[in-house]
């Protein structure tokens, strides 16, 4: 083999790993971000909070 054609050979190479290595990474970030966007508040429990008459102000509202 010439040494240009090794040249290519590798830099081809070596730029389809990159590309791979990218979009995989796009790939597992977008499922990160739906799940986030989904359960992202979920542990705050807001619903179960006692609802006092007391505490329904502007702040509250804005929890919901």
């Amino acid at each position: 083999m010439k040494k240009e054609v090794g040249v290519l050979l590798a830099g081809g190479v070596g730029l389809l790993a990159v590309l791979s290595l990218i979009s995989i990474k796009k790939i597992l970030t977008k499922k990160d971000k739906k799940y986030s966007d989904s359960y992202s508040d979920y542990h705050r429990h807001f619903d179960e909070k006692n609802q006092d008459d007391e505490t329904h102000g502007v702040e509250f509202y804005a929890l919901k």
